[in-house]
């Protein structure tokens, strides 16, 4: 309703005042290679010098502002790397004004030795007309942590206290590194998000409602990491962080000479992470206690990994563009620990304690090969990217059990193996229509194929090999899909972006002890925006969009962990596919001062959701695996702000208040709840050199069909200091440094089982963190691709000054 409200009163007075304002436009260009400046600076001051207005150019140097008629005016650009333009006082008229091309000088800037230039720095938050960007790099305190600590600063983003990302309460998400899908974040999100070091991610883009050139994979939405900036000249940053629980570097490298570019990145970090919990389950049959388990266990888990990337990028020739990377991953995190048990019922008390060692590795390649063809009209382009990956895999378990007398009972161990290729091939083309291009086409197809293989057994020392848990498994999945998007300018400010998506899966798995699983659907995939702008700083968007949800390998393998022999987590072959549909509308304000107000109202359905099952047995065992459940909706608003209390200090502050539902008639159990989560980030610049930040974020908790978390927080303080003419800084950083653990309790119940588990993070840390950028560096002045998702970016792009 707020949002609705906004938008009704911002209507009223553009009405009113609309007869008394006339245009101002104009397109800005280099004066010395006549080339487009997309995103300078528009500022359109009175004759007292009160600001009445103010954009950014579009992609091809336009810009458009409404200001009052019969007003002195006088109007100002500026574009880092050349001389501001004022046009001196202008009095308006009643007809609109057309500046015409308004050329910029370049500045004559002297590089001294090593020098580093940098660019100005990005606000903290920017609103496109289909995602929202965190600039990760603008904020102090990502100097140390891991991805999964910069991703809880982003709007609409939670990162639970077990390392769940969640988007809008919702897991399922598409996630992207430097805009293209990579299987290192589809196999394991969560370990694999410990692994990229805070200080190498410049951004992060959470876009809720992609449209069709994405793929339809991910309910909740998209998150794209970008880890790497457009730089030139030969230049590299080094960033090294020591602390009491973690331990990270970070080495990237840039070598540019005439139409090559080269670039690498190493990184390496290792976590500590320790958490103690305990369980209190109660078996019940028609609503009456059978039986009781408690259970204790410490736990302590070290992940330690490291990645390595080389890029070499060829300009054919100043409209073509040939680029080829390379990546490796290694990584593990074995976790090791005690358990204690005590189980009884009518006829049995069983109590033993054991020690558990788990061990999770793998080893990831990946090969790039990425085509681009410019076109002397703007906006018209092809790209053809090339994809391979191998990936390896081993998690095993070792349990050892003892009877009350210390006694060892037996040993068991299940060791399952797996490896995994997949290839892709996509073209991707955009073509504007009409001599301005206000209309365009934006299509492409895709054919990503993936052949993955699975091994398991369990080796019991005290029993005969069971056939039933031991086997193997074969994985294909083969996907073609295709898309158009159609965007219109329609005049007045009004914006129109229908889309279709077109995906084709093909499915089919084979089991050594289960039959086989094969799955064949077709999935027309629409989505529609429609934006209209309110004067300069008010836009307003409806969207609709249809998301898809395919079985993955890990959730299809029925491979059982019996770590813990009373709560065994398996695959399931027989899952479904799963729709989800969304509405949503929404709201932007853009103030002075880099003042970012975002609002949204939304409502999704999803007919055929996917949840992970709890099912105890009459002996207390409890199996969890993911199923169709039925049927699950969710509504709620959001809202965030990015402002200026003061000259030095910025904020960016969000809430979310969401409603879920979940509904299973199979299984006879429903769950409904209403939660809300908030965040404040707040950075001072205390003097020269020096910054504060200080940050924290709250939820009061998350339902699933069978349960409810208790609340979730966590806060850090961070102070910065630049030195060696801002090439090196130091960072020191705290991380909920008033608690020596995190308490959450986890509830759960079905008509069988009833569940109460209090776990502790304990998760007090503080780091130290060295930064030093080396070379002559300059930031990139080439245009970026359409297909990187910047194109509706328009602030000032990255430039030499």
């Amino acid at each position: 309703m707020m949002v609705l409200a906004v938008l009704l009163s911002t209507t009223l007075v553009m009405a009113q005042t609309a007869g008394n304002e006339v245009d101002v436009k104009g397109t800005v260009v280099s004066a010395s290679q006549s080339a487009l400046l997309a995103g300078s600076t528009v500022v359109v001051k009175d004759a007292g010098g009160r600001t009445v207005g103010s954009t950014n150019t579009q992609k091809d140097g336009t810009f458009r502002l409404k200001v009052k008629s019969s007003t002195a005016i006088t109007v100002l650009v500026n574009y880092i790397g050349f001389n501001d333009y004022n046009s001196g006082t202008i009095t308006l008229k009643q007809e609109d004004l057309d500046l015409g091309r308004i050329y910029l000088d370049t500045k004559s800037t002297m590089l001294e030795g090593v020098t580093i230039v940098a660019s100005r720095k990005k606000p903290l938050v920017q609103s496109t007309k289909d995602k929202l960007i965190y600039n990760a790099a603008s904020d102090i305190s990502n100097k140390s942590g891991n991805a999964a600590d910069v991703l809880r600063k982003a709007p609409m983003l939670t990162v639970g206290a077990n390392g769940d990302l969640k988007l809008r309460g919702n897991s399922n998400i598409k996630v992207l590194i430097n805009g293209i899908p990579s299987r290192i974040m589809a196999k394991n999100l969560k370990e694999a998000l410990k692994m990229i070091p805070a200080s190498s991610i410049v951004s992060v883009e959470v876009i809720t409602n992609p449209s069709s050139k994405y793929e339809a994979e991910g309910a909740a939405g998209v998150v794209n990491i970008i880890t790497k900036k457009k730089l030139k000249g030969t230049s590299g940053t080094l960033d090294m962080t020591g602390g009491n629980l973690e331990h990270t570097g970070n080495l990237s490298l840039n070598m540019s000479s005439g139409k090559f570019n080269i670039s690498a990145m190493g990184n390496y970090s290792e976590e500590r992470e320790r958490t103690t919990s305990s369980l209190n389950r109660t078996n019940l049959n028609n609503g009456k206690q059978t039986g009781s388990l408690f259970q204790e266990s410490d736990m302590l888990q070290t992940t330690k990994g490291g990645s390595a990337s080389l890029s070499a990028q060829y300009k054919i020739d100043s409209l073509q563009t040939l680029e080829a990377s390379y990546s490796y991953w290694n990584g593990s995190w074995p976790q090791k620990g005690g358990l204690f048990n005590r189980y009884k019922n009518a006829d049995q008390y069983q109590e033993y304690r054991q020690k558990t060692e788990q061990s999770g590795k793998f080893n990831f390649s990946e090969w790039v090969l990425n085509y681009q063809k410019k076109f002397h009209r703007e906006g018209q382009e092809l790209q053809i990217i090339g994809l391979a990956s191998t990936a390896s895999d081993v998690s095993n378990y070792l349990t050892e059990q003892y009877k009350p007398d210390g006694q060892l009972a037996f040993t068991e161990r299940g060791p399952n193996n797996s490896k995994e290729k997949e290839w892709s091939v996509q073209a991707d083309y955009s073509h504007p229509f009409g001599q301005e291009g206000k209309t365009s086409l934006e299509t492409g197809v895709k054919y990503l194929g993936n052949n993955s293989k699975s091994v398991y057994e369990v080796l019991n020392s005290s029993l005969p090999v069971d056939p039933s848990r031991s086997g193997s498994m074969q994985y294909r999945q083969q996907i073609f899909s295709a898309y158009a998007t159609l965007n219109f300018d329609l005049g007045n400010d009004w914006t129109l972006r229908p889309g279709i998506r077109f995906e084709n899966t093909d499915i089919n798995a084979t089991f050594q002890n289960n039959a086989p699983y094969t799955r064949k659907f077709s999935n027309w995939v629409p989505n529609l925006l429609v934006v209209k702008k309110l004067g300069e700083r008010h836009e307003v968007k409806l969207d609709y969009n249809e998301r898809i949800r395919r079985p993955w390998i890990m959730d299809l393998n029925p491979y059982a962990n019996a770590a813990d022999p009373m709560n065994i987590t398996q695959g399931n072959p027989y899952l479904n596919p799963e729709l989800t549909r969304k509405l949503e509308l929404s709201h932007t304000y853009t103030g002075s001062k880099n003042t970012l107000l975002t609002s949204s109202i939304y409502y999704s359905s999803n007919k055929n959701a996917v949840e992970q099952i709890a099912r105890v047995n009459e002996k207390g065992i409890s199996y969890t695996m993911p199923d169709n459940i039925g049927e699950s909706t969710r509504m709620g608003v959001n809202v965030n702000a990015v402002f200026n209390p003061f000259k030095i200090w910025t904020v960016n502050a969000g809430a979310e208040v969401f409603h879920l539902k979940f509904r299973s008639n199979s299984l006879g159990l429903k769950n409904d709840g209403t939660f809300f989560n908030s965040s404040i980030s707040n950075t001072i610049n205390l003097m020269k050199g020096l910054q504060f930040s200080a940050s924290g974020d709250y939820g009061n908790g998350f339902i699933t069909l069978q349960g409810k978390n208790s609340a979730n927080y966590s806060y850090r303080f961070a102070v910065k200091k630049d030195f060696m003419n801002n090439k090196a800084s130091l960072t020191l950083a705290v991380i909920n440094p008033f608690q020596n653990n995190f308490k959450e309790t986890v509830y759960a119940f079905a008509p069988t089982f009833q569940s109460t588990q209090i776990n502790r993070f304990y998760n007090r840390a503080a780091t130290l963190t060295f930064s030093w950028q080396f070379g002559g560096l300059r930031a990139s002045r080439e245009k970026e691709s359409h297909f990187s998702d910047q194109s509706d970016d328009k602030s000032p792009r990255k430039r030499r000054k």
